[in-house]
């Protein structure tokens, strides 16, 4: 076959109804395309020469023409296609566009029902929270606990709260429970602290008035053995110098009162030292226990930061609180909290 019968095979007039057809589960192209194969093989030049190497030349041109003309008939057959294509695509955006505005507008008084319900059971469920926030009380007095089951006991759980009535009830008596609870082991504890203080107080005292009673007692015995002592003296004096006894006597009563004196004063003195002992005894305790109170704040100050910290990535408060109190009694390995 020659080149001109390959370039008649790319003439048909039908080559665009021949792109997109299937014969037998096979491209109708198929058979225009195995044809330009089979004719473009059977052509022989000797490539050696001048006149093969034209033929192959003018071979391969042939066969790119062909190629473009086929390219060119499939693109005809989809441009077809694509017209209208883009008439059914719009046509599938008008239904979309029309009936989704439809569907929206039949449907909006139901999206704002469901909007208006989910906003009133979202309020009831805070309502639900304030209620269980009561019991947020970590190292309060029994007065503040006390304030708090007063204000809850006069809260009025009425029908606004709708289906949510029996559960808030019943957390209202759950959370009251739990603070009176709470209230009486706080109560109690203050109490036993209270009387231990006080009696603290009065063994501190009855201490303080035996010690100054002692000291009062050892002064004045000394004293009245001092004076005995000296007025032995000034008798055994008085007999062997009978000559200035008026002297000796008049000097020894003056020594006699100031010793007196000196000893009333190391009484005034003692008992001083003693008072000023025990006052700094006291400020001693009273600085420890503000120290106490202070790192007992700064702990529960750090206790709360991190359940907080906890809640604020997800975890509820109870959990929170659990972690936490594990963590502080080294139950969770290589975790500390850092005061």
């Amino acid at each position: 076959m020659t080149e001109k019968a390959l370039t008649i095979i790319t003439q048909r007039e039908d080559l665009p109804q021949l792109f997109g057809k299937r014969i037998d589960n096979q491209a109708a192209i198929e058979e225009i395309i195995t044809k330009i194969e089979t004719e473009s093989r059977s052509i022989t030049f000797d490539i050696e020469t001048k006149e093969g190497q034209a033929t192959c030349r003018s071979l391969a041109a042939k066969i790119a023409s062909a190629k473009s003309t086929l390219d060119k008939a499939g693109k005809a057959r989809k441009d077809e296609y694509t017209v209208t294509t883009k008439l059914i695509d719009a046509d599938r955006n008008v239904v979309k566009d029309r009936l989704q505005k439809l569907q929206d507008e039949v449907r909006q008084p139901l999206t704002e029902l469901e909007q208006r319900e989910a906003q009133r059971k979202t309020q009831h469920e805070i309502n639900l929270s304030m209620i269980s926030d009561f019991t947020d009380l970590v190292g309060a007095h029994s007065s503040a606990i006390s304030e708090r089951i007063t204000t809850l006991q006069d809260k009025v759980i009425g029908n606004e709260w709708e289906e949510y009535k029996a559960e808030a009830l019943e957390s209202k008596d759950s959370v009251l429970k739990a603070l009176r609870t709470e209230f009486e082991m706080v109560k109690k504890r203050e109490d036993e602290q209270a009387e231990l203080a006080r009696l603290r107080a009065e063994q501190a005292q009855r201490e303080q008035q035996e010690r100054e009673a002692r000291i009062a007692q050892e002064a004045t015995a000394k004293a009245k053995a001092d004076a005995e002592r000296q007025a032995q003296q000034i008798a055994q004096e008085s007999e062997r110098k009978e000559r200035e006894s008026k002297e000796r006597e008049a000097r020894l009563i003056a020594e006699k009162e100031s010793a007196e004196l000196r000893a009333k004063q190391q009484v005034i003195d003692a008992a001083k030292r003693e008072r000023d002992a025990i006052e700094a005894e006291r400020l001693e305790a009273e600085r420890l226990e503000a120290n106490r109170q202070a790192n007992k704040k700064h702990r529960d100050a750090i206790f709360i930061q991190a359940k907080d910290d906890l809640m604020a990535n997800g975890i509820d408060e109870e959990t929170a609180k659990q972690v936490i109190k594990l963590i502080h009694v080294s139950k969770v390995s290589n975790v500390t909290i850092k005061f």
